[in-house]
């Protein structure tokens, strides 16, 4: 889209000028800066090799001053040792270091010399007087018996050094002390800096004090103390102390470096004021030349550019008025007006010409081609690639146009959805590629089926929906359906594989042009899955009845998470008693449902609809945990005898948190592991026999029973009923309430009961209603029953209420059954 906002033009000639000056001034910036970063760091290379320099100065001259001590001490020592019988108290000490002093002053440069015993006692000394309190530091060296020396200013800055030697074979010390003015002039070995000598930094200084030090000495006082001033005013300690650089004191530039006199925190310091005048001049005469520089540079290259670009400039100009000629499609103009390119030096710019000249011949075809591809795709975009049946795209559009004519030029339409049934086993098995070709063949005999008005379309995958349009009767679709059940069931070669293919189909009617078109794909596809489950090759019609179930499924789905954060869900209790005397075994926990809005929901109402879902899990961790909570309320009542048979999923044992959930229950709650009765049906567990036997062995080994529930209902083998880890059989009710009719299923019963002794196995009967029943299956073997001859399910207060009427000889009131309970199960 282009903008109707006002544009400005700038030249293209101005464009590249102002792009040269810019580049060329960060070219020439970059370099600048670079070459003067590099004489800074050369700078501060040399004023850092300076300092190294002279710290190796410092350390030697104060080095060779201590070395010179130690020879002094050594020999003032040799000449006390001359003097002979001499004991440490006498004063031959002091008159001896009175006579040779002048000349060991002289020779030594000593300041002082104080001859000590080791525990500070003055035997002599000479020139200036010392404080033998101030001696102390020395104290823990001394025992040693290293020499030690320091530094220290009262008046002047001087070395003090501290000497333990024998004398006579008895041990002293010679405390010497020397003034700096050999080791500064050592120290000073170039001329060109200057020296000042400050002290340690004292707290309230007044007086010549700077950065809180006072100045003992200083070097060339004319010139160095204004800098020394102006320096103690502008810049901190700690700033010169870890910057080391340069300076601007009284217009000049100087380094400022710091030695410390000894290796503690406040200490004495040498600053030495270097002189970086000259150096700093040659840094500012270098940037003023290479601006003198950058400047004519930029001046002859802005020149030059706009010599080379003009001509070229002027030519695209021309060019760019032709180019609209492009979007306008008259290419014959454009041609015609556009520069031939004719000389046999070309550049660019003759290249654009062209280019320009192709790229109109080429668009001339394009549009013609873009005319022809148009109606092909519009075609394509309505097909299926592959079986090359309309699409869903298609699909929708037929469908809305059918629906549009219902009651007028059609009585009704139907859609029928159809699914391959186990199409993704064969395309696993099988591979794609056969896949698809099944699909081919499919899409082409479904074609052959239907009627010329109906439309075979391909959702994708498996699934196929076929419109049948002008519908009068049901016979109409059954026709169709039956010929497509008759095709499909050819058998259909794939390579070296023969198959036979079936399909589910759901269909629904259309009889009012109100209905949308998204609504009846629903419908059908919700008649579909009714249809799969019931088998292959059937077909369903949908009904409302389906949409409710569909409704009510995805209700349950929603609100059975609520239902258990909220305790809508409670387990009723079914007695099991023992046979014939009815003596109270146990109870199996029915869960029902109280929901806030429908009431109560009986658990064949809710739960296939959750059963191959997470939350049929949830279900049963919650019904053991209610579980256990009712088993230890027995407990406590003096029921610990009784035990709890507990439903669960297939899915369930399945789930790898079920074995720690139950070993949980069991400790939390105290409860002896044959307490607690997992049932499982026969169904669930031959459809996963491996998982449920290793889930099984894994619940047995904690001492947890397992019994068999709904036995005989499924499609159980007796060799995986023999290695099945279980401990109960429980029979169905559909076998007992007709055993005493001496029918077959007396004979079924009887047969299990044996089967079931003959593994070791326990056997309760399921639906017992009158005692009739419950004797006839005490003859013949069987141990436990439950039913409603004993008991509805009870809810747990009821049910300890019965427990309080109950003896101890534990004998279920039979006799008052019918006033127990109302719930059914």
């Amino acid at each position: 889209m282009v903008s109707d906002k006002k544009s400005i033009f700038i030249s293209l000639k101005w464009k590249l000028l102002i792009v040269m000056l810019v580049m060329l001034t960060i070219l020439g910036g970059v370099l600048g800066g670079f070459t003067f970063k590099q004489l800074i760091n050369q700078q501060d290379y040399l004023l850092e090799s300076q300092r190294n320099q002279l710290s190796q100065h410092l350390d030697s001259a104060i080095s060779l001053t201590v070395d010179n001590s130690l020879v002094a001490a050594e020999q003032i020592a040799l000449l006390i040792n001359e003097q002979k019988n001499v004991t440490p108290d006498m004063s031959q000490y002091q008159l001896m270091l009175d006579k040779r002093w002048p000349d060991i002053q002289l020779y030594w440069k000593l300041g002082s010399m104080t001859l000590m015993t080791p525990s500070w006692e003055v035997l002599a000394h000479a020139g200036k007087s010392i404080n033998v309190d101030d001696l102390q530091w020395f104290e823990t060296d001394r025992v040693n018996g290293e020499p030690r020396w320091q530094i220290v200013c009262h008046q002047e800055c001087v070395i003090q050094v501290l000497v333990p030697n024998l004398i006579n074979g008895q041990p002293f010390l010679l405390f010497l002390e020397l003034g700096l003015t050999d080791i500064l002039s050592i120290f000073r070995v170039n001329q060109t800096f200057e020296l000042a000598v400050l002290g340690p930094k004292v707290e309230d200084s007044v007086g010549q004090y700077y950065w809180g030090r006072e100045l003992y000495g200083l070097s060339n006082k004319r010139t160095s103390l204004p800098l020394l001033e102006q320096a103690a005013d502008n810049f901190s300690w700690d700033h010169i102390a870890n910057n080391g650089g340069g300076y601007e004191v009284n217009n000049e530039y100087s380094a400022i470096w710091i030695f410390p006199l000894s290796d503690e925190v406040n200490s004495p310091v040498i600053l030495v004021i270097n002189n970086i005048n000259n150096w700093q001049l040659l840094l500012n005469e270098f940037q003023e030349s290479m601006l003198g520089t950058l400047l004519i540079t930029l001046l002859l290259s802005g020149g030059l550019v706009i010599l080379v670009a003009w001509a070229p400039v002027v030519s695209l100009s021309r060019h760019a008025n032709l180019l609209p000629l492009l979007a306008e499609h008259d290419f014959e103009t454009l041609k015609l007006r556009s520069p031939k390119t004719a000389s046999l030096i070309v550049d660019e710019v003759d290249l654009i010409h062209h280019a320009t000249h192709q790229l109109a011949d080429k668009l001339q075809c394009l549009e013609l081609e873009i005319d022809e591809y148009t109606a092909e795709l519009e075609r394509l975009a309505m097909l299926d690639a592959l079986t090359g049946l309309p699409n869903k795209a298609m699909l929708m559009h037929e469908l809305n146009k059918a629906i549009a004519c219902v009651g007028s030029t059609h009585v009704q339409v139907a859609l029928m959805y159809l699914d391959l049934d186990e199409f993704k086993r064969i395309n696993d098995t099988l591979g794609h590629t056969l896949g698809d070709d099944l699909l081919k063949i499919v899409a082409t005999r479904l074609n052959n089926s239907v009627r010329a008005m109906d439309t075979v379309f391909r959702q994708g995958g498996d699934e196929f929906l076929i419109l049948l349009r002008g519908i009068r009767s049901d016979q109409d679709v059954r026709k169709v359906i039956h010929k497509i059940f008759s095709s499909l069931q050819q058998p259909v070669a794939l390579g070296n594989h023969k198959l036979i293919v079936t399909t589910s189909i759901g269909v629904a009617y259309c009889k009012s042009m109100n209905l949308r078109a998204d609504e009846l794909i629903k419908y059908a596809d919700l008649a579909m899955y009714q249809a799969k489950g019931a088998g292959r090759s059937n077909y369903r019609v949908f009904t409302e009845d389906m949409l409710q179930k569909a409704n009510n499924k995805l209700m349950i789905e929603q609100d059975i998470g609520a239902a258990i954060e909220q305790r809508q869900l409670s387990l009723f209790l079914q007695p099991i008693v023992a046979l014939p005397d009815a003596k109270l075994k146990g109870f199996e926990a029915l869960i029902r449902w109280f929901h806030p809005e429908r009431g109560l929901i009986m658990p064949g109402d809710f739960i296939p609809d959750i059963e191959n879902s997470e939350a049929i899990i949830q279900v049963g961790n919650y019904v053991l945990e209610e579980g256990g909570a009712i088993l230890s309320r027995l407990r406590k009542q003096g029921w610990d005898d009784l035990y709890l048979a507990v439903n669960l999923s297939a899915k369930h044992y399945m789930d790898p948190g079920l074995i720690p959930l139950v070993q949980h229950i069991l400790s939390k709650y105290d409860l002896p592991p044959e307490s607690l009765l997992l049932e499982v049906t026969e169904e669930s567990v031959i459809e996963h026999v491996e998982l449920a036997m290793a889930s099984m062995t894994s619940l047995k080994q904690l001492g947890v029973r397992i019994a068999i529930d709904d036995f005989g209902t499924g499609y159980s083998s007796l060799s995986y009923l023999k290695q099945l880890p279980f401990d109960v059989l429980k029979i169905d009710r559909c076998f007992t309430s007709e055993v005493l009719n001496e029918s077959t299923d007396s004979h079924i019963v009887s047969t299990v009961i044996d089967l079931a002794h003959n593994l070791g196995r326990t056997v309760v009967a399921e639906g017992i209603e009158v005692q009739e029943q419950g004797d006839y299956l005490a003859r013949l073997g069987c141990e436990l029953a439950q039913g409603y001859l004993y008991a509805k399910p009870l809810n747990e207060e009821r049910v300890m209420t019965i427990l309080n009427t109950i003896g101890e000889d534990r004998i279920w009131p039979v006799e008052h059954a019918p006033q127990f309970g109302k719930l059914g199960s």
